[in-house]
């Protein structure tokens, strides 16, 4: 294991790595601006409803502020936020103006288990000036439907509600001054004549926000008492004052920005103040982007000023790449931040440590229980030097680690052992050049450090291989051989009929099943391998496919290599992954090639949705759990399969399927989540093979079902794919990882079998697989375990990854070997771990 981690990764596979990374630095939304950000507490959980700055398609606003829409964003922890889409756009709400681009700050606010989003916009018509319109949902990220005519009454912009502790809600509003009013029980409507908000200072005012504190009232707004925007506030005893102006909560920008915009918030019992700067736009202050800063308050109730930092709020993962040039602190002279690529703000900045004795300080990093073994930077250096990483201060004692740095032009990823590592806990990081000049860090992190961010937000993927040290032609050398050695070689399980179709075989049960045409799909289209996908797809749809009767547009699970049916009856994974493949075609290959792949998805979808009600067969999805059924039949349907579920399919259906479910299929990837929880057990990390809705065992005392067996060899690389793509669950999903890789590894790394009971205790009875009957350290198992560490914290992640990169696909000590389903796991875990199992997302994009 030593030499896998010495060697030095070039600014190649960085690039790979660091488009995920966290952000629970300032500003914390990156890859888009995010002005007027307001921050509310909804059911727990931080939510921000920003404006979005663009760049503007048109002429006369190239100068000047352009907004066409709104994000949601959400978070738990401050520091990992969640983009869930746009909710409102100026396009499609009736009363706008098309094309206006003029979506400025907005609000949301909860009232009755009702949501209401408010946003001003350029009315439609001859009509100047603004109006504020209003949008409804029933959750705090939507979807919310825009009401067909704004609010009467209100002429100005950035509105914010107040819902005070007797049920009354006030809106307040800038235009022509500062304005209020009470709004009525519908919250569309004013109930009362708006009223000029009195006690604030002569001068340039928007952007109210106004929340109660202690029986207070504070009305904060932004303030031009000089050239540039300040917050101030006042204070009151009553929603609509007069209120008594107590002064300044934000200085103007040092650098010049000409807005400020913010809200103020208080969660798990800190106050928190959200504001915007130009950070990714220096040189155009028309491009904002969100920040946050604690926020306190005077034992009289009065604001203490706010200083802005880089550091934000939060506490950072020590097994994730922590932005140091984000700091708390630094030493007085020798260090500097810049851009990683000016053409692109977004890429982020480096500090560049310029004498020996100059550091960074970077606070509150969690070592979580476990002491870090490795640690890790992205770093360079023409003359190199030695960084020193320290905890809780610049003392000898302190020292965790160094990492020497060689002399280079480019990037390199150095991993270096630990010596000193916290045993755990929140502790504060010290960057220090110990010797040398000019050394500029991009990140520093521990361990094992998984992408914080889904493949659906960020387009990366994480290339464990190549971060282990392994070559990158190797590996693609690597994986074209397993590909081809499972397709093409001695011991194929892929054959081709005639000139148009081919299957793929279980060759040990002697049977073509939906399970392998759909996996052989999946691996050709991700591999752009459109002549086998389109084969297959052929056969599958000439000898499997129902076309009539109760199981209509459903697939026979298992036919003879002749295309003579073994079985009638459906399996729902076969499905599953055919639907999720032929979207993935339609978007590679368009649907003008001979095959409507499109069309293709939908068929299956529409017919399993029309079987509602029926008997003998049902929906794919059960529609009360809305959980994936084990056979969508009347026996089948009344149970499912945990390693049938991969959430991010159905978002991937949402985006692209068009079928007017997008909606359904979202609840069904939150739902698909919550089961794994549910059905996974809490100790092991093991699932059965089967289980009911609620994730409990079935108990029929079957050698199918209620243990770990041969399916459920798939759940972790399931969970992987999830987090890959959307990494929606990532804290359970890296608990869930950890459990498992522990139970495995406590068995032997080498040595555990492929069949438990769920808590971890010996089989009664071994299942057989084809003419053998055997516990085996299963290469099919060994892959996925593999497939998980993409999820890992911990170093054991790359030893399971390692196992899987020395592993032979051959015969076992007993003779028997199984091409099919050992080297499909093995195929589309190898492909995970190189970073090539993707979305694809349509070729237009």
């Amino acid at each position: 294991m030593k030499g896998l981690f010495k060697r030095i990764l070039s600014s190649v596979f960085m690039v790979v790595v660091s488009m995920g990374t966290a952000v629970g630095q300032n500003p914390i939304i990156k890859g888009q601006f995010t002005a007027d950000p307001t921050a509310r507490v909804f059911n727990g959980r931080m939510y921000l409803y920003p404006s979005h700055d663009i760049e503007s398609p048109i002429d006369e606003l190239k100068e000047w502020f352009c907004m066409e829409d709104y994000h949601v964003f959400s978070s738990d922890n401050l520091t990992n936020w969640t983009d869930h889409g746009v909710i409102v756009s100026q396009n499609r709400v009736p009363w706008v103006k098309p094309d206006s681009y003029a979506m400025w700050a907005p609000d949301c606010v909860e009232k009755d288990g009702r949501y209401y989003f408010y946003f001003p916009a350029a009315p439609a018509g001859e009509e100047r000036g603004f109006k504020v319109g209003v949008a409804v949902g029933d959750k705090p990220e939507g979807p919310f439907m825009a009401m067909p005519r704004p609010i009467e009454g209100i002429m100005g912009i950035d509105p914010c509600v107040l819902v005070d502790d007797d049920g009354k809600s006030y809106i307040y509003w800038s235009g022509m001054g500062m304005k209020g009013a009470q709004l009525a029980d519908n919250m569309m409507q004013l109930s009362s004549e708006p009223v000029m908000i009195e006690g604030l200072p002569e001068g340039f005012k928007e952007g109210p926000f106004v929340f109660k504190r202690e029986g207070k009232y504070y009305f904060t707004f932004p303030w031009v008492r000089k050239k540039t925007e300040t917050l101030a506030y006042a204070m009151s005893d009553s929603p609509l004052g007069p209120f008594e102006f107590k002064g300044i909560i934000m200085d103007e920008s040092p650098s010049g920005c000409w807005t400020n915009h913010h809200s103020i918030v208080e969660y798990d019992g800190e106050w928190y103040l959200f504001y915007h700067h130009n950070d990714y736009s220096p040189d155009f202050d028309k491009r904002r982007s969100t920040r946050i800063d604690t926020l306190s308050f005077n034992p009289d109730g009065t604001i203490r000023k706010v200083t802005p930092t880089l550091r934000g709020v939060g506490v950072s993962d020590a097994r994730s790449r922590i932005q140091v040039d984000r700091y708390s602190d630094v030493s007085k002279k020798g260090v500097s931040v810049d851009f990683l690529d000016k053409s692109n703000p977004f890429d982020g900045w480096k500090v560049r440590i310029g004498k020996k004795g100059s550091w960074v300080r970077y606070n509150s990093v969690d070592f979580g229980e476990r002491p870090a073994q490795r640690v890790m930077a992205n770093v360079r250096s023409a003359k190199g030097g030695v960084l020193r990483i320290l905890a809780d201060g610049l003392s000898t004692e302190n020292v965790i680690g160094d990492i020497k740095v060689p002399a280079g032009g480019g990037w390199m990823e150095i991993s270096e052992s630990v010596n000193g590592a916290p045993s755990g806990g929140i502790h504060d990081l010290y960057v220090e050049l110990a010797d040398g000049n000019d050394v500029e860090v991009d990140w520093i992190g521990f361990d094992a450090m998984p992408l914080t961010e889904g493949a659906f937000q960020t387009g990366a993927y994480r290339n464990l291989f190549a971060e282990m040290g392994y070559d990158p032609k190797e590996i693609d050398r690597r994986l074209d051989d397993i590909f081809n050695e499972l397709f093409f070689g001695k011991n194929r399980i892929y054959f081709e009929v005639g000139d148009s179709m081919g299957y793929v075989s279980d060759l040990k049960n002697k049977d073509v099943r939906t399970e392998g045409m759909s996996y052989g799909m999946m691996a050709a289209v991700q591999l752009d391998r459109k002549d086998i996908f389109d084969r297959l797809w052929r056969w599958t749809r000439r000898y499997m496919r129902h076309d009539d009767g109760d199981n209509k547009g459903y697939f026979a699970w298992s036919c003879k290599p002749d295309g003579t049916r073994n079985a009638h009856g459906s399996a729902s994974d076969g499905e599953l992954y055919f639907v999720t493949a032929l979207v993935f075609a339609s978007n590679r290959w368009g649907n003008d090639t001979g095959i409507d792949y499109l069309a293709a998805a939908r068929d299956i979808v529409d017919n399993s949705m029309l079987k509602a009600g029926k008997d003998n067969a049902v929906p794919l999805i059960n529609l009360e759990h809305k959980l994936i059924t084990f056979t969508p039949d009347r026996w089948g349907g009344r149970f499912t399969d945990p390693s049938y579920h991969v959430p991010a399919f159905y978002e991937v259906w949402a985006e692209w399927l068009g079928d007017g479910r997008s909606k359904f299929w979202k609840e069904c990837a939150d739902k698909s989540r919550r089961y794994l929880h549910d059905c996974t057990h809490p100790s092991t990390g093991l699932t059965p093979d089967y289980s009911n809705y609620d994730g409990s065992l079935l108990g029929r005392n079957m050698p199918i079902g209620d243990a770990f067996r041969f399916d459920s060899w798939r759940v972790p690389m399931n969970v992987a794919l999830d987090y890959s793509w959307s990494c929606a669950d990532r804290d359970w999903q890296r608990g869930y990882v950890e459990r498992l890789h522990d139970f495995l590894y406590s068995k032997g790394i080498d040595e555990y079998v492929d069949q438990y009971n769920v808590d971890g205790t010996d089989v009664k009875e071994i299942l057989g697989a084809g003419e053998y009957k055997k516990l085996r350290h299963s290469l099919g198992l060994v892959s996925t375990a593999a497939a998980a560490s993409l999820v890992s914290t911990d170093m054991k992640g790359y030893e399971f990854a390692q196992k899987l990169w020395n592993a032979r696909h051959e015969p076992y000590d007993d003779g028997y070997f199984d091409a099919y389903y050992d080297g499909l796991l093995r195929l589309f875990s190898f492909m995970h771990l190189s970073g090539n199992y993707r979305i694809i997302f349509p070729e237009s994009n």
